[in-house]
């Protein structure tokens, strides 16, 4: 569900964690000063002359102002400079921690806060404020992944706090609250309540008169009583809070409107839809400058916001109030509308927050939030099909929203990349575009916080001068570099029309949805001139077959595997499909990544049947995956230095891996294949494949990559997976997925024979992420990746029939022959064999 955003206690521990060192020049003072009043306006000009005097000071300014690139790179400067062990190295190792949570790498953040904790305690004991500061940080990072140990963590600053200032203070205070949360995100109801009410108390003593901050805690002892179904209890903390926050910030104000949308949901929730309408309708007035009206059927201008997390909020909850009124009391058609209306400005408001968003960690954070979005969106697209004449429009539009759910981020990450690579915009106004996508975020975090009117006033005015100049330098790239915009900006979804315009007679298109509160599975058929939408029913067993159809074949327990395979295949293939086709082009979602669907069986198998006789689909159709049919339709710019020439590595021999001796047979075999077919090649061969060597080849000059080697993939964390070379003096060989993203693939196909490559961590919104996702970003047109550990010598054999049968672009046809060619051999014939490589692309 999506909740007003709230800018957790914790975070302000970390924007009061200041240098201890002041250097004297004059302008790190008057630096060091606006970072203590937390007045950042209008100091841009001061911050190049202040890096090399005062890096710590200017890094914290582009840590609070959301650039965590230039921070990032300042602080390591500073821990350069600084000696280990001390105040200034455990500021700079905190810092960065933060920006690694920031950006997307948790587990690397907790290390290097978990280091700056420890300095700070052999510096100054365990009764400390900056001790507590860092447990407060660390609680941060893991609240959304570990709320045990970040309990632990909030519970040990509190402490800290208790020890230093007392109960009565506003850190106590602010501790209770982050305790608290941890507590509500436990289910502890009743230790949450206590934590917010001792925190109630202790505010309401220390501001007689009361304070807005007040407000915050009414809301969260609200959410509590509603997760304990006592809505009329939440309804009146609810209410209090939006007494306090009207009398102190007027009835304009961010805070005001998320109120008011947790009012509408108590009201929605009641059945009381009409009236949790016109709540959400107040909400939009009092977020938006200039939109005031009360008639429920207008919507504001999306870029019209004070928050935009809190609009986006009220125009989905509002879509949804339409809906369920229409479903529960009016069957009216025209309720439908209202909410489809209210739906598309939702998404056309997330792909304006997205643009402007520029950390990793915020993106996939919006693209979760924004699938219950998309979600909604497929659910009321197909109702309302199925109540109209002309249902194509209605379901052309659920497929529409069904792909807007499918890796958002890494389309505009593939999308920045080419744009950078291809259209020759200079260094400074690329900073220039990060600079001022970062300076919306900041503006607009600062207005939501500013408690004074008149420099809220002043915040609000920059934020809106902000977007004019944002909008203008998109205006101007349009102009002066069109084919950066085209590659950059310019990434509309395709249509169904499109999608068949790239569609042979012989393909056809799956794309996959599944809803988690109606638990159906939406499977989208598209083909050159047909289009239909099926709507199947999600069992209670779905997610129980996926993982039996994975663990049946990987820990070859043949039982396991041919039920769950066939019952998969009633579920997500459908029935009669086009009789032309040969190739099917899988876009999957969830957990459906994970599975080669060419082990799918198209019919029940006799406990006595061979592996080499079962019916697999594979049998009757070339099967390749994208994830996203926007990649599919895209068309991969080729690099004009790319020729027919391969790059094969083998390591072969590993410190602390087993050796894979038959790779070293496998680029043997596939040398003397390629150089029959004329191509030139390049082969990198035991101490020679080293990862020094990988990091300084310039693959745009090659058609193939093909790297037999052993992968790990770390679904916990992404950025920890890698790809396995020997190490050289520089380099301890593994490269890791953050150094993928700064090679150039740029190949048409990249055959990564090794363990698991094509696995990660799954994330709503986004799907697999992990060595596949990078490598598409690094700009690879096609991947051949594997689901699971593979044997060494049946690899060999399926790659070399893979590159014996290739004899086009088309890469799905000589895969599925030299699958199929190992099944006949019958030695390899169970799927554990040749079922996990897989082709990501055409």
């Amino acid at each position: 569900m999506l909740l007003g955003s709230k800018i957790s206690i914790s975070t302000i521990s970390l924007y009061i964690l200041l240098s201890a060192s002041i250097h004297g020049q004059e302008v790190c003072v008057t630096l060091q000063e606006r970072l203590n009043s937390g007045n950042l306006l209008e100091v841009d000009h001061l911050l190049d002359k202040a890096q090399i005097q005062c890096p710590d000071i200017v890094g914290q300014i582009y840590l609070r102002k959301g650039n965590n690139e230039l921070a990032e790179k300042l602080f390591n400067q500073t821990l350069k400079k600084a000696q280990p062990e001390t105040a200034d190295y455990a500021d700079a190792l905190n810092n960065l921690g933060i920006i690694y949570w920031n950006t997307g790498s948790a587990s690397k953040g907790v290390e290097h806060v978990e280091q700056a904790l420890k300095i700070r305690q052999k510096l100054f004991g365990d009764n400390h404020e900056k001790v507590a500061a860092s447990y407060n940080d660390l609680g941060l990072i893991l609240n959304s992944t570990n709320t045990d140990l970040a309990l632990d963590y909030y519970e040990s600053a509190l402490k800290i706090y208790r020890n230093i200032f007392g109960n009565s203070h506003e850190k106590t205070a602010q501790g209770l609250i982050n305790t608290g949360i941890a507590y509500r995100n436990l289910e502890l109801y009743g230790d949450a309540s206590i934590n917010f009410n001792e925190a109630l108390k202790t505010w309401k003593a220390l501001y007689p008169d009361g304070h807005p901050n007040e407000g915050f805690i009414h809301i969260n002892i609200g959410q509590t009583k509603q997760q304990m179904q006592d809505l009329d209890g939440a309804l009146k903390s609810y209410q209090e809070a939006l007494n306090l926050y009207k009398r102190f910030y007027g009835e304009q104000h961010p805070e005001v409107a998320s109120t008011l949308n947790l009012i509408g949901n108590i009201n929605n929730i009641k059945g009381e839809f009409e009236e949790a309408i016109n709540l959400y309708q107040q909400a939009l007035i009092a977020n938006t400058k200039g939109f005031n009206s009360t008639d429920i059927e207008k919507n504001p201008n999306v870029s019209d916001y004070l928050s935009s997390n809190t609009l986006l909020n009220s125009l989905f909850y509002k879509s949804k109030a339409f809906a369920d009124l229409h479903f529960n009391k009016t069957l009216k058609f025209s309720d439908l509308k209202l909410s489809l209306s209210t739906l598309q400005s939702c998404d056309t408001l997330v792909d304006k927050i997205r643009q402007v968003r520029t950390n990793e960690a915020d993106k996939i954070a919006l693209g979760q939030l924004a699938s219950s979005v998309y979600e909604t969106g497929v659910e009321l697209c197909k109702a309302m099909g199925d109540v109209v004449i002309k249902k194509d429009e209605y379901y052309a539009l659920s497929f529409y929203f069904a792909e807007k759910s499918k890796s958002a981020v890494l389309l505009e990450a593939i999308a920045d990349a080419k744009a950078k690579s291809f259209a020759g915009m200079s260094n400074a106004e690329l900073e220039k575009e990060l600079f001022l996508k970062s300076e919306i975020a900041f503006l607009e975090n600062s207005a939501l916080q500013e408690e004074d009117d008149v420099q809220k006033g002043k915040l609000q005015s920059q934020l809106l001068e902000a977007k004019t100049n944002y909008n203008q330098f998109i205006e101007e790239i349009e102009e002066k570099y069109p084919k950066y915009f085209a590659l950059k900006y310019n990434t509309s979804l395709p249509t169904i029309e499109e999608v068949q315009s790239k569609l042979s007679e012989s393909q056809t298109m799956l794309s996959y949805f599944w809803t988690e509160n109606s638990k159906r599975v939406y499977i989208f058929e598209i083909t050159a001139d047909k289009f239909k939408l099926h709507n199947n029913p999600q069992t209670e067993e779905f997610d129980k077959y996926i993982s039996g159809f994975r663990n049946g074949i990987y820990f070859r327990v043949k039982p396991t595997y041919t039920y769950t395979a066939s019952e998969l295949y009633d579920i997500v293939i459908p029935k009669r499909l086009d009789k032309n086709t040969t190739n099917l082009i899988i876009v999957p979602a969830g957990r459906l990544g994970t599975i080669p669907f060419e082990a799918l069986l198209t019919d029940k198998v006799k406990d006595d049947m061979s592996f080499a006789e079962m019916p697999y689909l594979i049998n009757e159709y070339s099967i390749s995956y994208s994830y996203a049919s926007a990649l599919f339709v895209a068309e991969k710019p080729k690099h004009s230095m790319m020729e027919e020439k391969a790059f094969l590595c083998a390591p072969v021999n590993f410190t602390e891996l087993p050796n894979l001796p038959g790779s070293k047979k496998e680029l043997e075999d596939l040398n003397t294949i390629l150089t029959n077919k004329g191509y030139g090649t390049e082969s990198l061969l035991e101490a020679n494949a080293n990862e020094s060597e990988i990091k300084v080849q310039d693959f745009r000059q090659y058609k193939y990559v093909h790297l037999a080697t052993h992968g790990l993939v770390n679904e916990s964390n992404p950025a920890l997976s890698r790809i396995y070379f020997n190490s050289s003096l520089i380099e301890d060989g593994n490269l890791f997925t953050g150094e993928i993203y700064n090679l150039q693939f740029d190949t048409d196909l990249v055959t990564l024979s090794a363990c698991q490559t094509g696995l990660g961590k799954l994330s709503k919104g986004e799907g697999v992420i992990g060595l596949s996702r990078a490598l598409l970003y690094a700009g690879a047109n096609n991947l051949v990746v594997s689901l699971w550990s593979v044997s060494d010598d049946s690899t060999a054999d399926l790659m070399k029939s893979f590159y014996e049968n290739m004899n086009s672009s088309n890469y799905g046809l000589p895969l599925k022959l030299a699958k199929t060619e190992l099944i006949k051999t019958k030695k390899y014939a169970e799927p554990y064999f040749w079922a996990p490589f897989i082709l990501i692309g055409k």
